[in-house]
């Protein structure tokens, strides 16, 4: 599903994050991203769905190029990508459920399947009561699990995820984990994770890779 070579990233100031990365995740697989703060995890997940340039390198996603030329539009109408934001990543000039329903309108779905699929994942995530608010009406844990629901309504085979379950309290976290770990187990999902803190996720049976910014390689079964 993911193919990436000789890739490097660098941070806004120009300061070089990570070189040499060679990175392969097959369709299904799964894989966590950790490392601590400021070390690229979130610019790679940018990278890998196509929205930022990397400083070097090739990436390829279900056999299309969109590094080092195309990005995210060499994978509309080939790959459907679900990206969930560490913050942010929510319009807000719309509510909880116009946020999850907006992407479903760009699938030529019927009316009534997209509703079907936005009700089911604010129920999924506990979010019925809070759906009719925008996003700076509601907590960051409802934020954050918008992002989640946004995903989910979407049905994606390739799953992005960014410190999904920082922040979030014991009951909240445990609505977060127990999707997580339905997409890490189904075989039509490929998952990417990236995190700070590895042992949040003891749960998955997922290959794991520490970013340090040296040279690496990563390959996932």
């Amino acid at each position: 599903m993911i193919q990436a070579s000789d890739l490097a990233l660098q941070a806004p100031d120009g300061r070089l994050l990570m070189e040499g990365l060679e990175l392969a995740v097959p369709r299904g697989g799964n894989l966590l991203l950790t490392g601590p703060s400021g070390c690229g995890k979130s610019r790679l997940l940018k990278v890998l769905a196509g929205t930022e340039r990397p400083a070097r390198g090739q990436v390829r996603v279900g056999g299309r190029e969109i590094w080092p030329v195309g990005g995210v539009l060499a994978l509309t109408g080939h790959v459907r990508l679900g990206f969930a934001f560490a913050s942010g990543g929510l319009l807000s000039n719309l509510s909880l459920r116009e946020n999850i329903a907006l992407p479903l309108r760009f699938l030529d779905l019927p009316l009534p399947d997209q509703q079907r699929r936005t009700e089911g994942a604010l129920q999924r995530l506990d979010l019925q009561a809070v759906a009719g608010l925008r996003p700076h009406a509601v907590s960051a844990a409802a934020r954050k699990h918008g992002n989640l629901a946004r995903v989910l309504a979407l049905e994606p085979e390739l799953i992005l995820l960014d410190d999904p379950l920082e922040g979030l309290d014991a009951g909240d976290r445990a609505i977060a984990q127990d999707l997580i770990q339905a997409w890490s187990e189904s075989a039509a999902v490929t998952l990417l994770i990236a995190a700070e803190e590895p042992h949040a996720f003891s749960f998955l049976e997922a290959e794991r890779h520490q970013l340090s910014g040296a040279p690496m390689s990563v390959e996932s079964p």
